[in-house]
Protein backbone atom coordinates (compact mmCIF):
# COMPACT_ATOMS: atom_id res chain seq x y z
CA UNK A 1 0.00 0.00 0.00
CA UNK A 2 1.37 3.35 -0.98
CA UNK A 3 2.69 5.55 1.81
CA UNK A 4 1.06 8.99 2.36
CA UNK A 5 3.02 11.93 1.24
CA UNK A 6 3.16 13.46 4.69
CA UNK A 7 4.98 10.40 6.03
CA UNK A 8 8.05 10.90 3.84
CA UNK A 9 8.33 14.71 3.76
CA UNK A 10 10.41 16.86 6.13
CA UNK A 11 8.88 19.54 8.23
CA UNK A 12 10.46 22.01 5.88
CA UNK A 13 8.96 20.19 2.95
CA UNK A 14 5.46 20.48 4.37
CA UNK A 15 5.53 24.30 4.30
CA UNK A 16 3.25 25.96 1.78
CA UNK A 17 4.89 25.87 -1.63
CA UNK A 18 5.84 28.94 -3.53
CA UNK A 19 3.50 29.78 -6.36
CA UNK A 20 3.63 31.82 -9.45
CA UNK A 21 1.12 33.38 -11.72
CA UNK A 22 0.39 31.16 -14.63
CA UNK A 23 -1.28 33.83 -16.66
CA UNK A 24 1.31 35.29 -19.03
CA UNK A 25 -0.85 38.36 -19.89
CA UNK A 26 -1.52 39.35 -16.26
CA UNK A 27 1.27 41.61 -14.82
CA UNK A 28 -0.71 43.06 -11.91
CA UNK A 29 1.09 41.59 -8.84
CA UNK A 30 0.33 42.73 -5.24
CA UNK A 31 2.43 45.00 -3.33
CA UNK A 32 3.96 42.19 -1.23
CA UNK A 33 4.93 40.28 -4.36
CA UNK A 34 2.72 37.28 -3.55
CA UNK A 35 1.24 35.21 -6.31
CA UNK A 36 -2.30 33.83 -6.05
CA UNK A 37 -2.67 30.11 -6.78
CA UNK A 38 -5.91 29.12 -8.50
CA UNK A 39 -7.14 25.58 -8.60
CA UNK A 40 -8.14 23.99 -11.83
CA UNK A 41 -11.89 23.84 -12.23
CA UNK A 42 -13.71 21.31 -14.33
CA UNK A 43 -15.17 23.32 -17.22
CA UNK A 44 -16.75 22.16 -20.42
CA UNK A 45 -14.47 21.70 -23.37
CA UNK A 46 -16.08 24.65 -25.14
CA UNK A 47 -14.84 27.05 -22.47
CA UNK A 48 -11.21 26.02 -22.77
CA UNK A 49 -9.66 28.80 -24.85
CA UNK A 50 -6.06 29.84 -25.30
CA UNK A 51 -6.65 33.34 -23.97
CA UNK A 52 -8.45 32.22 -20.79
CA UNK A 53 -6.91 33.65 -17.67
CA UNK A 54 -8.60 31.16 -15.25
CA UNK A 55 -6.95 27.95 -16.54
CA UNK A 56 -4.50 27.05 -13.77
CA UNK A 57 -2.89 23.81 -12.53
CA UNK A 58 -1.87 22.58 -9.11
CA UNK A 59 1.87 22.28 -8.72
CA UNK A 60 3.38 19.39 -6.75
CA UNK A 61 6.63 20.41 -5.04
CA UNK A 62 9.78 18.36 -5.46
CA UNK A 63 10.08 15.47 -3.00
CA UNK A 64 13.06 15.68 -0.69
CA UNK A 65 13.61 12.61 1.48
CA UNK A 66 14.63 13.00 5.07
CA UNK A 67 17.13 10.69 6.74
CA UNK A 68 15.21 10.78 10.03
CA UNK A 69 12.01 9.32 8.56
CA UNK A 70 13.58 5.89 7.99
CA UNK A 71 11.87 5.44 4.62
CA UNK A 72 13.05 2.54 2.48
CA UNK A 73 12.39 4.51 -0.67
CA UNK A 74 15.43 6.00 -2.38
CA UNK A 75 14.10 8.55 -4.81
CA UNK A 76 15.93 11.53 -6.12
CA UNK A 77 14.32 14.90 -5.77
CA UNK A 78 13.09 16.31 -9.04
CA UNK A 79 13.41 19.92 -9.98
CA UNK A 80 10.66 20.27 -12.51
CA UNK A 81 7.10 20.38 -11.14
CA UNK A 82 4.57 17.91 -12.44
CA UNK A 83 1.18 18.86 -13.67
CA UNK A 84 -1.27 16.45 -12.10
CA UNK A 85 -5.02 16.77 -11.65
CA UNK A 86 -6.61 16.68 -8.21
CA UNK A 87 -7.78 13.03 -8.05
CA UNK A 88 -10.40 11.96 -5.50
CA UNK A 89 -9.11 9.92 -2.56
CA UNK A 90 -11.07 7.13 -0.83
CA UNK A 91 -12.25 7.76 2.73
CA UNK A 92 -9.83 6.78 5.45
CA UNK A 93 -12.36 4.68 7.34
CA UNK A 94 -12.81 2.11 4.54
CA UNK A 95 -10.31 -0.79 4.67
CA UNK A 96 -8.26 -1.75 1.63
CA UNK A 97 -10.02 -3.84 -0.97
CA UNK A 98 -7.61 -6.76 -0.76
CA UNK A 99 -7.98 -7.20 3.01
CA UNK A 100 -10.61 -9.52 4.52
CA UNK A 101 -11.21 -9.13 8.22
CA UNK A 102 -11.19 -12.23 10.44
CA UNK A 103 -10.01 -14.40 7.58
CA UNK A 104 -8.65 -17.89 8.45
CA UNK A 105 -4.89 -18.33 8.42
CA UNK A 106 -3.50 -19.23 5.03
CA UNK A 107 -1.54 -22.45 4.81
CA UNK A 108 0.06 -21.30 1.59
CA UNK A 109 2.44 -19.03 3.42
CA UNK A 110 4.76 -21.91 4.31
CA UNK A 111 4.68 -24.80 1.88
CA UNK A 112 6.83 -26.93 4.17
CA UNK A 113 4.05 -27.03 6.80
CA UNK A 114 1.09 -27.31 4.39
CA UNK A 115 -1.14 -30.39 4.72
CA UNK A 116 -4.14 -31.10 2.55
CA UNK A 117 -5.79 -33.20 5.25
CA UNK A 118 -5.35 -30.53 7.95
CA UNK A 119 -6.81 -27.96 5.58
CA UNK A 120 -9.84 -30.21 4.98
CA UNK A 121 -10.46 -30.52 8.72
CA UNK A 122 -11.70 -26.91 8.70
CA UNK A 123 -14.62 -28.09 6.51
CA UNK A 124 -16.43 -30.97 8.33
CA UNK A 125 -18.91 -31.65 5.52
CA UNK A 126 -16.08 -32.28 3.08
CA UNK A 127 -14.31 -34.50 5.61
CA UNK A 128 -17.36 -36.75 6.09
CA UNK A 129 -17.90 -36.95 2.33
CA UNK A 130 -14.24 -37.92 2.00
CA UNK A 131 -14.65 -40.57 4.73
CA UNK A 132 -17.45 -42.26 2.74
CA UNK A 133 -14.97 -43.32 0.07
CA UNK A 134 -12.44 -44.82 2.48
CA UNK A 135 -12.10 -48.54 3.01
CA UNK A 136 -13.22 -49.67 6.45
CA UNK A 137 -9.67 -50.58 7.48
CA UNK A 138 -8.36 -47.20 6.32
CA UNK A 139 -11.16 -45.52 8.24
CA UNK A 140 -10.22 -47.40 11.41
CA UNK A 141 -6.55 -46.49 10.99
CA UNK A 142 -7.34 -42.82 10.40
CA UNK A 143 -9.69 -42.75 13.39
CA UNK A 144 -6.95 -44.22 15.59
CA UNK A 145 -4.05 -42.08 14.31
CA UNK A 146 -5.41 -38.58 13.75
CA UNK A 147 -6.54 -36.82 16.93
CA UNK A 148 -8.31 -34.05 15.00
CA UNK A 149 -10.24 -36.52 12.85
CA UNK A 150 -11.00 -38.59 15.95
CA UNK A 151 -12.61 -35.64 17.72
CA UNK A 152 -14.47 -34.57 14.57
CA UNK A 153 -15.80 -38.09 13.99
CA UNK A 154 -16.95 -38.38 17.60
CA UNK A 155 -19.15 -35.33 17.15
CA UNK A 156 -21.09 -37.09 14.34
CA UNK A 157 -20.19 -40.73 14.90
CA UNK A 158 -23.58 -42.20 14.01
CA UNK A 159 -23.73 -40.19 10.79
CA UNK A 160 -20.28 -41.39 9.73
CA UNK A 161 -21.02 -45.08 10.40
CA UNK A 162 -24.48 -45.13 8.81
CA UNK A 163 -23.34 -43.20 5.74
CA UNK A 164 -20.60 -45.80 5.21
CA UNK A 165 -23.04 -48.70 5.63
CA UNK A 166 -25.74 -47.23 3.38
CA UNK A 167 -23.25 -46.49 0.62
CA UNK A 168 -21.33 -49.78 0.67
CA UNK A 169 -23.91 -52.30 1.96
CA UNK A 170 -27.43 -50.86 1.71
CA UNK A 171 -29.28 -54.18 2.06
CA UNK A 172 -27.16 -55.38 4.97
CA UNK A 173 -27.51 -52.08 6.83
CA UNK A 174 -31.31 -52.41 6.66
CA UNK A 175 -31.39 -56.13 7.45
CA UNK A 176 -28.81 -56.39 10.25
CA UNK A 177 -30.06 -53.43 12.27
CA UNK A 178 -27.47 -52.30 14.79
CA UNK A 179 -30.06 -52.14 17.60
CA UNK A 180 -30.34 -55.94 17.41
CA UNK A 181 -26.58 -56.38 18.03
CA UNK A 182 -25.87 -54.70 21.34
CA UNK A 183 -22.40 -56.23 21.65
CA UNK A 184 -21.45 -54.42 18.44
CA UNK A 185 -22.70 -51.04 19.71
CA UNK A 186 -21.13 -48.44 21.96
CA UNK A 187 -22.14 -45.38 23.91
CA UNK A 188 -22.44 -42.19 21.90
CA UNK A 189 -19.05 -40.40 22.04
CA UNK A 190 -20.90 -37.08 21.95
CA UNK A 191 -22.84 -38.14 25.09
CA UNK A 192 -26.26 -37.54 23.56
CA UNK A 193 -29.00 -38.80 25.90
CA UNK A 194 -31.86 -41.16 25.18
CA UNK A 195 -35.23 -39.58 24.53
CA UNK A 196 -36.94 -41.99 26.89
CA UNK A 197 -34.24 -41.69 29.58
CA UNK A 198 -32.49 -38.30 29.56
CA UNK A 199 -30.02 -39.43 32.23
CA UNK A 200 -28.69 -42.29 30.07
CA UNK A 201 -26.39 -41.95 27.08
CA UNK A 202 -27.79 -43.59 23.95
CA UNK A 203 -26.26 -46.54 22.08
CA UNK A 204 -24.86 -46.01 18.58
CA UNK A 205 -23.34 -48.41 15.98
CA UNK A 206 -19.63 -49.02 16.28
CA UNK A 207 -16.89 -49.73 13.77
CA UNK A 208 -17.19 -53.43 14.64
CA UNK A 209 -20.81 -53.41 13.44
CA UNK A 210 -19.69 -51.72 10.21
CA UNK A 211 -17.08 -54.41 9.69
CA UNK A 212 -19.70 -57.11 10.32
CA UNK A 213 -22.21 -55.92 7.73
CA UNK A 214 -19.51 -55.36 5.09
CA UNK A 215 -18.22 -58.87 5.72
CA UNK A 216 -21.69 -60.37 5.43
CA UNK A 217 -22.42 -58.43 2.26
CA UNK A 218 -19.33 -59.94 0.67
CA UNK A 219 -20.07 -63.46 1.94
CA UNK A 220 -23.63 -63.47 0.53
CA UNK A 221 -22.44 -62.24 -2.86
CA UNK A 222 -19.78 -64.95 -3.01
CA UNK A 223 -22.27 -67.66 -2.02
CA UNK A 224 -24.45 -66.72 -5.01
CA UNK A 225 -21.40 -66.64 -7.27
CA UNK A 226 -20.27 -70.09 -6.11
CA UNK A 227 -23.69 -71.55 -6.82
CA UNK A 228 -23.79 -69.85 -10.23
CA UNK A 229 -20.35 -71.24 -11.05
CA UNK A 230 -21.80 -74.76 -10.72
CA UNK A 231 -24.88 -73.91 -12.78
CA UNK A 232 -27.28 -73.25 -9.89
CA UNK A 233 -28.44 -69.76 -10.67
CA UNK A 234 -30.39 -67.55 -8.33
CA UNK A 235 -32.55 -64.51 -9.15
CA UNK A 236 -31.36 -61.05 -8.17
CA UNK A 237 -33.66 -60.60 -5.11
CA UNK A 238 -32.17 -63.77 -3.59
CA UNK A 239 -29.32 -61.73 -2.11
CA UNK A 240 -31.70 -59.97 0.30
CA UNK A 241 -33.43 -63.26 1.15
CA UNK A 242 -30.14 -64.94 2.10
CA UNK A 243 -29.36 -61.99 4.38
CA UNK A 244 -32.74 -62.44 6.06
CA UNK A 245 -31.99 -66.13 6.52
CA UNK A 246 -28.73 -65.15 8.20
CA UNK A 247 -30.50 -62.64 10.44
CA UNK A 248 -33.02 -65.29 11.54
CA UNK A 249 -30.16 -67.69 12.31
CA UNK A 250 -28.65 -65.04 14.61
CA UNK A 251 -31.72 -65.22 16.87
CA UNK A 252 -30.88 -67.52 19.76
CA UNK A 253 -34.32 -68.81 20.79
CA UNK A 254 -37.30 -70.37 19.03
CA UNK A 255 -39.82 -67.86 20.37
CA UNK A 256 -38.24 -64.88 18.64
CA UNK A 257 -37.46 -66.92 15.52
CA UNK A 258 -41.14 -67.79 15.15
CA UNK A 259 -42.07 -64.17 15.81
CA UNK A 260 -39.80 -62.83 13.05
CA UNK A 261 -40.93 -65.47 10.53
CA UNK A 262 -44.59 -64.50 11.19
CA UNK A 263 -43.82 -60.88 10.36
CA UNK A 264 -45.28 -60.38 6.87
CA UNK A 265 -43.42 -57.10 6.39
CA UNK A 266 -40.05 -58.72 7.03
CA UNK A 267 -40.78 -62.14 5.52
CA UNK A 268 -43.11 -61.60 2.56
CA UNK A 269 -44.62 -64.39 0.49
CA UNK A 270 -42.06 -63.79 -2.25
CA UNK A 271 -39.22 -64.08 0.26
CA UNK A 272 -40.54 -67.43 1.49
CA UNK A 273 -40.63 -68.66 -2.12
CA UNK A 274 -37.05 -67.51 -2.79
CA UNK A 275 -35.83 -69.02 0.48
CA UNK A 276 -37.26 -72.39 -0.60
CA UNK A 277 -35.53 -71.98 -3.96
CA UNK A 278 -32.23 -71.35 -2.15
CA UNK A 279 -32.62 -74.53 -0.07
CA UNK A 280 -33.30 -76.60 -3.19
CA UNK A 281 -30.24 -75.19 -4.95
CA UNK A 282 -28.09 -76.13 -1.95
CA UNK A 283 -29.44 -79.69 -2.08
CA UNK A 284 -28.61 -79.87 -5.78
CA UNK A 285 -25.12 -78.54 -5.13
CA UNK A 286 -24.33 -81.06 -2.38
CA UNK A 287 -25.82 -84.01 -4.27
CA UNK A 288 -23.72 -85.76 -6.87
CA UNK A 289 -25.73 -85.99 -10.13
CA UNK A 290 -24.56 -89.58 -10.71
CA UNK A 291 -24.03 -91.24 -7.35
CA UNK A 292 -26.07 -88.94 -5.11
CA UNK A 293 -29.31 -90.09 -3.55
CA UNK A 294 -30.83 -86.68 -2.84
CA UNK A 295 -30.28 -86.59 0.93
CA UNK A 296 -30.46 -83.25 2.72
CA UNK A 297 -28.04 -83.86 5.56
CA UNK A 298 -25.41 -81.42 4.26
CA UNK A 299 -27.92 -78.61 4.00
CA UNK A 300 -29.18 -79.18 7.55
CA UNK A 301 -25.64 -79.38 8.86
CA UNK A 302 -24.47 -76.11 7.27
CA UNK A 303 -27.64 -74.16 8.05
CA UNK A 304 -27.29 -75.31 11.66
CA UNK A 305 -24.03 -73.39 12.09
CA UNK A 306 -23.92 -69.99 13.75
CA UNK A 307 -22.75 -68.22 10.56
CA UNK A 308 -23.19 -68.66 6.83
CA UNK A 309 -19.46 -68.02 6.41
CA UNK A 310 -19.01 -71.75 7.06
CA UNK A 311 -21.24 -72.48 4.08
CA UNK A 312 -19.13 -70.19 1.91
CA UNK A 313 -15.86 -71.88 2.91
CA UNK A 314 -17.37 -75.28 2.09
CA UNK A 315 -18.57 -74.04 -1.31
CA UNK A 316 -15.10 -72.61 -2.03
CA UNK A 317 -13.48 -75.91 -0.94
CA UNK A 318 -11.60 -74.29 1.92
CA UNK A 319 -13.24 -76.36 4.67
CA UNK A 320 -14.58 -79.90 5.06
CA UNK A 321 -11.93 -81.31 2.75
CA UNK A 322 -11.94 -84.77 4.33
CA UNK A 323 -14.31 -87.15 6.07
CA UNK A 324 -12.66 -86.35 9.40
CA UNK A 325 -13.58 -82.66 9.00
CA UNK A 326 -17.14 -83.67 8.23
CA UNK A 327 -17.36 -85.88 11.33
CA UNK A 328 -15.98 -83.12 13.56
CA UNK A 329 -18.61 -80.69 12.30
CA UNK A 330 -21.35 -83.26 12.93
CA UNK A 331 -20.07 -83.87 16.47
CA UNK A 332 -20.13 -80.14 17.25
CA UNK A 333 -23.61 -79.82 15.76
CA UNK A 334 -25.94 -82.56 17.07
CA UNK A 335 -23.93 -85.43 18.53
CA UNK A 336 -25.15 -86.72 21.88
CA UNK A 337 -22.35 -88.58 23.67
CA UNK A 338 -22.99 -91.46 26.00
CA UNK A 339 -22.77 -90.68 29.75
CA UNK A 340 -19.27 -92.22 30.13
CA UNK A 341 -18.03 -89.93 27.31
CA UNK A 342 -19.80 -86.77 28.44
CA UNK A 343 -16.63 -85.02 29.59
CA UNK A 344 -14.28 -86.32 26.94
CA UNK A 345 -12.97 -84.77 23.75
CA UNK A 346 -14.39 -86.51 20.67
CA UNK A 347 -12.46 -86.42 17.39
CA UNK A 348 -10.62 -83.32 18.58
CA UNK A 349 -13.79 -81.40 19.52
CA UNK A 350 -13.63 -80.00 23.10
CA UNK A 351 -16.22 -81.49 25.48
CA UNK A 352 -17.89 -78.09 26.08
CA UNK A 353 -18.63 -77.81 22.32
CA UNK A 354 -19.93 -81.32 21.63
CA UNK A 355 -23.51 -81.19 20.35
CA UNK A 356 -24.10 -77.59 21.49
CA UNK A 357 -25.21 -76.03 18.17
CA UNK A 358 -28.52 -77.91 18.17
CA UNK A 359 -29.80 -76.24 21.36
CA UNK A 360 -31.26 -72.81 21.94
CA UNK A 361 -28.66 -70.21 22.83
CA UNK A 362 -26.10 -72.53 21.20
CA UNK A 363 -25.83 -74.69 24.28
CA UNK A 364 -27.21 -72.46 27.04
CA UNK A 365 -30.59 -74.28 27.00
CA UNK A 366 -31.75 -77.87 26.59
CA UNK A 367 -34.49 -77.06 24.05
CA UNK A 368 -33.75 -77.98 20.46
CA UNK A 369 -33.59 -75.29 17.79
CA UNK A 370 -36.17 -75.05 15.02
CA UNK A 371 -33.92 -74.60 11.99
CA UNK A 372 -34.52 -71.93 9.39
CA UNK A 373 -35.58 -74.33 6.61
CA UNK A 374 -38.22 -75.85 8.90
CA UNK A 375 -39.46 -72.38 9.89
CA UNK A 376 -39.86 -71.35 6.24
CA UNK A 377 -41.76 -74.52 5.36
CA UNK A 378 -44.11 -74.22 8.34
CA UNK A 379 -44.81 -70.54 7.63
CA UNK A 380 -45.55 -71.25 3.95
CA UNK A 381 -48.06 -73.91 5.00
CA UNK A 382 -49.62 -71.58 7.57
CA UNK A 383 -50.12 -68.89 4.90
CA UNK A 384 -51.45 -71.40 2.38
CA UNK A 385 -48.89 -70.61 -0.34
CA UNK A 386 -48.76 -74.17 -1.83
CA UNK A 387 -45.04 -73.85 -2.53
CA UNK A 388 -44.79 -77.63 -3.00
CA UNK A 389 -46.50 -77.22 -6.36
CA UNK A 390 -43.53 -75.20 -7.62
CA UNK A 391 -40.73 -77.57 -6.62
CA UNK A 392 -40.15 -78.74 -10.20
CA UNK A 393 -39.92 -75.16 -11.47
CA UNK A 394 -37.36 -74.43 -8.77
CA UNK A 395 -35.25 -77.43 -9.76
CA UNK A 396 -35.04 -76.48 -13.46
CA UNK A 397 -34.64 -72.75 -12.78
CA UNK A 398 -31.39 -71.41 -14.22
CA UNK A 399 -30.62 -74.34 -16.49
CA UNK A 400 -32.72 -73.44 -19.55
CA UNK A 401 -33.41 -70.01 -20.97
CA UNK A 402 -37.20 -69.73 -21.22
CA UNK A 403 -36.98 -67.31 -24.16
CA UNK A 404 -34.50 -69.21 -26.35
CA UNK A 405 -34.82 -72.71 -24.80
CA UNK A 406 -31.04 -72.99 -24.78
CA UNK A 407 -28.83 -74.25 -21.99
CA UNK A 408 -27.34 -71.68 -19.64
CA UNK A 409 -23.62 -72.27 -19.21
CA UNK A 410 -21.95 -71.63 -15.86
CA UNK A 411 -19.45 -68.83 -15.28
CA UNK A 412 -16.21 -68.63 -13.35
CA UNK A 413 -16.70 -68.59 -9.59
CA UNK A 414 -14.73 -66.62 -7.02
CA UNK A 415 -11.30 -67.90 -6.11
CA UNK A 416 -10.03 -68.31 -2.60
CA UNK A 417 -7.26 -65.72 -3.03
CA UNK A 418 -9.47 -62.64 -2.79
CA UNK A 419 -8.62 -61.85 0.82
CA UNK A 420 -5.95 -62.69 3.32
CA UNK A 421 -6.38 -65.12 6.20
CA UNK A 422 -5.99 -62.33 8.76
CA UNK A 423 -8.85 -60.35 7.21
CA UNK A 424 -11.12 -63.39 7.19
CA UNK A 425 -10.30 -64.32 10.78
CA UNK A 426 -10.80 -60.78 12.10
CA UNK A 427 -14.15 -60.47 10.30
CA UNK A 428 -15.32 -63.87 11.54
CA UNK A 429 -14.42 -62.96 15.12
CA UNK A 430 -16.67 -59.93 14.84
CA UNK A 431 -19.35 -61.96 13.08
CA UNK A 432 -19.33 -64.66 15.75
CA UNK A 433 -19.48 -62.28 18.72
CA UNK A 434 -22.77 -60.52 17.94
CA UNK A 435 -25.52 -60.72 20.48
CA UNK A 436 -28.90 -62.33 20.02
CA UNK A 437 -31.37 -60.56 17.78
Amino acid sequence: MACPLSAILNHSDQSPPQTRNTDANNNNDDENGSVELRTRNKTPSSSLQSNSSSATYSIRPPIVLSEGQGSHCNRRAGKAPDRVPNLPTPPKSSPPIHWVESSPPSYELDFRQFSVFKALLHHPEIVFEFAKHLDVEDLVSLYAISKDFHNLANSRFTTMILSQSVRKAPESSRTFVFRCYKSLCQRDPAARPLKSAPDEVRWVPSLRWLRMILFRERVVDEIIMCLSAEGHFMPEPASLVIKKIWFTIDIGDNLHRIGIIHNREFWTDEHLYLATLFFIKLDLRFTDPITGDGERGMRNLLLGQRSLSTLLRVLKRQEMLSQLDLLRMIVAWNYRPAPPHARMSILGVPPEKVGKLQYEGWGSSRHLFIQIDQLVMREAIRRGLDIHEHYLDMVVYGYVNKKTFEDIWHTEGPSGDGETEDEVESAEEVDGSESEG
